[in-house]
Formats: structure tokens, C-alpha cells, sequence
């Protein structure tokens, strides 16, 4: 009876040290998907709700070792599914543009499923995109225009995306009428959401970028805003030469009431921002040089005893307004330009 026991015992302690000598099962890798785009155009640039169009083409790639070999073997070299359902046995992964606004309007798609089990989704694309914008410096601002490609249901473990790509590799003036092109990049990066799992470690995604570096073209606005603006500021100082303080008056409130309308169609240009533009800087400066020359004409003619002492204080006005409202836009170029 002992020895018999004894066999048990030796029988099941080598089997323990079998099952732990076999090597843990590993994961298996996650799916590598390549993705490009080739943009057609951006156009529909809407600065008050930072949102603008986007019509393009998108490419993702994929090798699939577990596709069923029927794909491979009874169609040939490829089998191409365009505008239908594709066949539920074919993994599609599902991805979603994470700064697009309401759903995107596919024209047309395809799937080509080759026979090395290499797949290929294609889809022509348009949408309203949307992406943070900073104004501090407009209209000479610089801004990027980006795409954000994200998993939707397949977390990093299960799903990478690699070999970013935005096409043309040269993108010309043709796609951004109102802007020039600086400069594009493309790359991958990991996004953690902690709202979809219950412990504090979170799950990670897999996020695609394309971002479209570009500058505002700024010709419009110096023979639209600034040139009129600046002739108005001009103007204002020409009462120090005129002699007769009623139409002193009237040309100081009429330039004023002029920039009121300068205000108005900055206004309607931008979003309600916490902070002040260049733009809104160079009008505020305006109402602000025209009020202090009204006032310095109203000083002159309040305190003045005689036309000796009234032509020297508008010759020093006739000096010192043009120099400190110059210096003043030199130093706001500086700070905020440079």
C-alpha cells in the first residue's frame, strides 16, 4: 500500500514539474495597420468656429495571417469588394477621426483582399474638422490644421498604427487658397482614457496624426484694414492745423464714429476670445489716439490765453502724437512678434 502511494506521489510531482516547465503562452502581436492620406483639398476655413473642410482620400493596410485561405485560393491573385458590405468573415478594423464634426460622408470605398493575405481599405472621405486655434497674432497668425485617426474598439495591445503618411509629400498653395503652407508632419502616439475601464490603469489607443502647418496670408488685410486705419489715425492728427475749434471738433468725432464701423467688422472676423488680437490692438490704439487728440484740442482751447500760446502747444502735438502712437505699434510688433 506505501509503495503504491508513493508511486501516486512520485507520478503527480512530475507532472507538476512538466506543466511548469512548459513555456508560458505568448500573446499574440497586435495588428500593425499602415494608414496614408492623400489630400485633395481644405477649403471652408471658418476662424469664428475653428472648423474647416476636408476632402480626401484615406488608405489603410493590413496583413491578416488568419484570413481564410477560400480569399486566397479560389479568386486568384486579389478579390475587390467596392461599395457594399464586406464579407463578415474579414476583419475590417474600426477606426474613427477623433476632431470631426458630426459624421463624415464616404463618396466611395473599396476592399482589396490579394492573395499573400494582404488587405487594402480605401475610401474617398469629406468632413467638417475642427482643431484649437490661436489668434494672439492675426492676421499674420500661424496655425495647424489637423486629422486625428484613432482605433475605436481595439485597444494598443490588439492594435497599432504605423507608417503614417500624408500625400502629396509637397503640398502647394493649390490646397489653401487664403494661406501659405509651411510645413507637415505625420506621426503616431498613444492616447490613455480611464473612462473605460474600472480600474485606475486605464485603457490605451493607438492615434494617428496628420498635422498641416500653415500662415495666413496677410496682403488682405493691409489694403483692407490696416492702410484705412492707418490714414484715419493720420487724419486725426491734421486738427492741430486746422484753426477753428468747431470743425476741430467735428473732424475728431467723425474719425471716431469711422473706427466704430473697423471694430464692428474685426468683431464678426474672430470667436469671443479672452484675449486681445493685433488686429483689435492696432483699432483699440485708433480710438485711443483719435480720443486723446479730441481731448488735447479741448485742452488747447480751454486753457490757451492767446493764438502765440495755442500755435506752440498744436506745434508740440503735431510732434508728439505721430511719435508715440508709432512707438507704441513698433513695441506691440516687438512683444508680440518677435
Amino acid at each position: 500500500m506505501k509503495t503504491i502511494l508513493s508511486l501516486v506521489l512520485l507520478l503527480f510531482s512530475l507532472f507538476s514539474k512538466a506543466q511548469a516547465s512548459e513555456p508560458a503562452k505568448q500573446k499574440d502581436a497586435p495588428l500593425e495597420v499602415a494608414v496614408s492620406i492623400h489630400l485633395n483639398k481644405i477649403y471652408d476655413i471658418n476662424s469664428v468656429n475653428q472648423t474647416y473642410m476636408i476632402d480626401g482620400y484615406l488608405v489603410l493596410s493590413w496583413h491578416d495571417p488568419k484570413l481564410e485561405k477560400k480569399y486566397c485560393r479560389k479568386y486568384g491573385n486579389k478579390l475587390v469588394y467596392e461599395n457594399k458590405e464586406f464579407p463578415k468573415d474579414i476583419l475590417v478594423p474600426s477606426f474613427e477621426f477623433i476632431n470631426i464634426l458630426g459624421d463624415r460622408e464616404i463618396i466611395n470605398r473599396r476592399l482589396i483582399v490579394n492573395s499573400d493575405q494582404n488587405l487594402i481599405y480605401n475610401e474617398r472621405f469629406h468632413g467638417r474638422f475642427t482643431t484649437s486655434m490661436d489668434f494672439h497674432k492675426y492676421p499674420n497668425d500661424k496655425q495647424c490644421f489637423t486629422i486625428q485617426l484613432e482605433s475605436f474598439s481595439m485597444e494598443k495591445e490588439d492594435l497599432v498604427f504605423v507608417n503614417p503618411q500624408l500625400f502629396p509629400k509637397v503640398l502647394d498653395a493649390s490646397y489653401m487658397e487664403e494661406w501659405n503652407i509651411l510645413d507637415k508632419k505625420d506621426y503616431v502616439n498613444e492616447m490613455m482614457y480611464n473612462h473605460l475601464s474600472a480600474n485606475k490603469k486605464g485603457e490605451s489607443f493607438s492615434r494617428c496624426n496628420f498635422e498641416i502647418f500653415a500662415q495666413r496670408k496677410i496682403e488682405y488685410y493691409l489694403w483692407k484694414v490696416f492702410l484705412p486705419i492707418g490714414l484715419l489715425v493720420v487724419a486725426s492728427w491734421l486738427v492741430f492745423w486746422v484753426k477753428d475749434f468747431a470743425n476741430q471738433l467735428n473732424i475728431s468725432f467723425t474719425l471716431m464714429l469711422t473706427m466704430v464701423t473697423f471694430n464692428f467688422f474685426t468683431s464678426s472676423l474672430l470667436p469671443t476670445l479672452p484675449y486681445n488680437t493685433f488686429i483689435e490692438i492696432v483699432i483699440i490704439s485708433g480710438y485711443i489716439s483719435i480720443f486723446l487728440t479730441l481731448i488735447a484740442i479741448i485742452f488747447t482751447y480751454a486753457y490757451s490765453k492767446n493764438k502765440r500760446t495755442t500755435v506752440k502747444i498744436n506745434n508740440f502735438f503735431q510732434v508728439f502724437f505721430p511719435l508715440l502712437y508709432i512707438l507704441f505699434i513698433v513695441l506691440c510688433i516687438i512683444i508680440i512678434f518677435v
